[in-house]
C-alpha cells in the first residue's frame, strides 16, 4: 500500500493539529515525558505521519516555537488593522501578553530541555543579540513613541528577566509577585517609550 499523499492545505492542517496537541502535552508532561506516541495519539494520526513532518521530538518543539512566533506576528497584524502604529497602552498590553502567554513554550522547558534543543539546532547561537535586536526593531516599528536611544540589549535582558520570573513564579513570594511584575514592566516601559504610561 503506497503512503497517503497530502495536499499543501492538508499538510498545514495536520501540522497545526500536531502543534496544538503537542503544546497541551508539553504543558502537562514537559518535554521529557511528551513522547511522539502521545503527540500522534492526541492528534489522531499515525506515528509515521509525524516523521513525515519532523525528524525528532526536538525538531517538533523547535518548529512549535516557530509556529507560535508566526501566530504572534499575525496577532500584531490583526491589532494594527489599517493603522501603522499601536498606541502606547496597546503596545504595553502586547508586551505583557508576550510574557504572561500560557502558550509560550519556553516556560514549560527545563534547562536540560533547552540544552537538547540547542544540540538539535547547533547553527543557532543561544543568545544572539543581533537577531534579538532585529526582532525588537521590527516590533518597535509598529509602536508609537519609542525612544530614539532605546537600548536593545537592556530591553532584551528585561524581557528575559520577566520571562524567567513568570517561569519560576513558584520560587517567588506569591503575595508580592504581581507587584514585582508591575515594577519590572514599569522599568521595561521606561526603557522603551518616550512617555511611559501605565496601561
Amino acid at each position: 500500500m503506497s503512503p497517503k499523499l497530502f495536499s499543501i492545505a492538508e499538510k498545514e492542517q495536520l501540522k497545526e493539529r500536531m502543534f496544538h496537541a503537542g503544546l497541551e502535552l508539553l504543558k502537562t508532561y514537559g518535554m521529557t515525558h511528551m513522547s511522539v506516541e502521545k503527540i500522534t495519539a492526541a492528534a489522531g494520526i499515525g506515528k509515521s505521519t509525524f516523521y513525515n513532518f519532523f525528524l525528532t521530538k526536538e525538531d517538533f518543539v523547535l518548529q512549535l516555537i516557530e509556529f507560535n512566533r508566526t501566530r504572534f506576528w499575525s496577532t500584531v497584524s490583526e491589532l494594527l488593522g489599517e493603522r501603522e502604529r499601536l498606541t502606547i497602552p496597546e503596545s504595553q498590553r502586547l508586551l505583557i501578553e508576550i510574557i504572561n502567554n500560557p502558550d509560550s513554550v519556553y516556560q514549560y522547558l527545563t534547562p536540560e530541555d533547552e540544552k537538547k534543543l540547542a544540540a538539535a539546532n547547533p547553527d543557532k547561537p543561544a543568545a544572539d543579540i543581533d537577531e534579538e535586536t532585529e526582532t525588537l526593531r521590527r516590533l518597535f516599528a509598529v509602536f508609537e513613541n519609542v525612544r530614539e536611544d532605546v537600548d536593545y540589549a537592556v530591553v532584551s535582558n528585561l524581557l528575559k528577566i520577566l520571562a524567567l520570573t513568570a517561569e519560576n513564579r513558584s520560587m517567588l513570594h506569591e503575595r508580592g509577585y504581581l507587584r514585582t511584575q508591575e515594577k519590572l514592566f514599569g522599568l521595561l516601559f521606561e526603557t522603551i517609550f518616550r512617555e511611559a504610561q501605565n496601561g
